[in-house]
């Protein structure tokens, strides 16, 4: 579904040059549930922004469906974006109704309805519609920021530390909602984190990212993933570790 070939970036501020992105080969094929871990700093949102073209690569190339991406509504229509902060994703004026409204303007039919019938499948009831962001939780805001990508039924959905912020329950729910809302729909899952524990627990594969590169993969085999790079290794033993405390 998704295929990233041989993508760069580099930003240039005041005579500084910083390599963000450094020959990325990434895929997520349909239905897959990919992780993308590494730490802050890594170049792992800023991938996401140039998948999403937010952002323009240097060089390289990006296809859904083997269709070049192209900042257009049809692109849109088949990949959307979870952002770390629910907060800052959400028009604190807009009522959770309006939110969700707005990506289905141009539906023919019911809208109020069809998001009446989809709230279940994000835990959230009909009595949040009627409230500001800011009067519900941090969990409820992520989980308005899932409904509204999904309301578009997308393709692909590229989650950039969307649990980061949330307490371990929170990020349980979260997380296992991604899962059956893939197992019902299909949909294939982008989850990008620096925190291997979510990232083993949920995803199919992994990529590795390092100073801007992808310096591993691994395929879930009997529950588990086998990774080669040192650098991969460090950060699987350190999980382990604080598992062993």
């Amino acid at each position: 579904m998704l295929t990233v070939e041989n993508v760069s970036k580099t930003y240039r501020d005041k005579g500084n040059v910083k390599q963000a992105l450094r020959n990325i080969k990434l895929t997520v094929g349909n239905g897959e549930i990919v992780g993308l871990i590494g730490e802050s700093g890594s170049g792992k949102s800023t991938l996401a922004r140039v998948i999403m073209q937010l952002e323009k690569q240097d060089d390289g190339a990006i296809f859904l469906n083997e269709v070049p991406v192209t900042k257009s509504k049809a692109f849109y229509e088949k990949c959307q974006i979870i952002f770390q902060n629910a907060s800052a994703a959400l028009n604190p004026s807009w009522t959770v109704r309006e939110i969700l409204l707005e990506p289905l303007r141009k539906m023919k039919g019911d809208r109020d309805a069809y998001i009446l019938n989809m709230l279940g499948k994000v835990k959230l009831s009909e009595e949040h519609l009627n409230k500001l962001p800011s009067e519900i939780s941090g969990g409820e805001r992520q989980r308005v920021n899932l409904l509204r990508s999904i309301l578009v039924r997308p393709k692909l959905l590229i989650c950039d530390e969307i649990v980061s912020n949330l307490d371990r329950l929170i990020q349980k729910e979260i997380i296992d909602l991604l899962i059956d809302i893939n197992r019902e729909t299909g949909m294939a899952i982008l989850f990008i984190a620096h925190d291997l524990k979510v990232v083993t627990y949920m995803c199919d594969r992994i990529y590795v990212m390092k100073n801007g590169e992808i310096v591993d993969e691994s395929t879930k085999v009997d529950h588990q993933f086998n990774f080669l790079h040192p650098y991969s290794k460090k950060l699987f033993q350190a999980m382990l570790g604080s598992e062993a405390k």
